[in-house]
């Protein structure tokens, strides 16, 4: 007699390495839900499935060996019915040392909404243009070498202004040729050939405004752009991890930038 079970996927957790922005392979996971532990159908590659969970939201709680614990709101009605899958990303405890030690930006600012960076030693590859083509919103991109293959996973990468003062965010939905990607939404301000595009890394705000944002200390210098939200106004301030750790100010050294122009701006100046 054949048995036959049925499971209904509810949610895909994709644990990432904020730091580096690659999937976390360790074993050591744990899932909980209001203090019970929640078993995954499938694991592997960072992903976690879980299966016949409901469609009652609810708080995920995540402790993962070598990175900070964190608490995931799933909210069912915000993902993908078809493929639900949530990006969480961790960042790495003290304890962890793979990769290189760890340093930390720390400190409060009232009203802060969110803190992310860019690392401007890393670029993935260059900006070529974009375009709309049957209804998609298409990104052509130059590899960093002649001949280069790009591959974007579907998430959000940082596209570097000419100035470097400041970046746009974009989001990746699949790579359609092996320079081109095609992107959630066009872009909100004109860009130029060889702009820099690159991974970000997430830090933590909240609660009362307090920040946290963690790097891999994996090379001689380590400047990074952050970009951090205050009331729905985004700010940048460059640092460089080794000459400026610990306690910070963030609007400290805070760029003033003007926001990026859009077609019609352009389209005025050069009247």
């Amino acid at each position: 007699m054949t048995t036959v079970i049925k499971a209904s996927l509810s949610v895909a957790i994709h644990l990432i390495d904020t730091t580096i922005g690659r999937d976390i392979d360790e074993t050591n996971v744990r899932f909980t839900k209001e203090n019970v532990v929640l078993k995954p159908l499938f694991k592997g590659s960072g992903n976690w499935v879980f299966t016949n969970m409901g469609k009652e939201d609810f708080l995920m709680h995540i402790n993962v060996s070598g990175y900070d614990e964190a608490d995931v709101n799933i909210q069912f009605d915000t993902l993908d019915p078809r493929l639900p899958i949530l990006d969480v990303f961790l960042m790495p405890s003290e304890k962890n040392r793979a990769g290189g030690t760890i340093l930390e930006v720390y400190g409060t600012l009232p009203e802060l909404e969110a803190i992310e960076a860019i690392y401007l030693n890393r670029p993935i590859c260059n900006f070529s243009s974009v375009l709309e083509k049957r209804g998609d919103v298409i990104m052509n991109l130059i590899p960093r070498s002649a001949g280069g293959r790009i591959n974007l996973e579907s998430m959000k990468y940082a596209l570097l202004s000419e100035t470097k003062e400041r970046y746009e965010v974009f989001e990746v939905l699949e790579n359609e040729t092996q320079t081109s990607v095609i992107i959630r939404s066009p872009l909100s301000g004109e860009h130029k050939v060889n702009e820099t595009i690159y991974r970000i890394i997430y830090g933590r705000a909240g609660p009362d405004g307090r920040f946290s944002l963690k790097v891999r200390d994996d090379a001689n210098s380590l400047p990074y752009l952050i970009r951090f939200t205050v009331n729905g106004v985004d700010h940048f301030r460059p640092v460089d991890f080794h000459l400026e750790h610990g306690e910070i100010d963030l609007m400290d050294g805070e760029i003033k930038v003007e926001p990026l122009p859009g077609k019609e701006e352009e389209e005025k100046e050069n009247e």
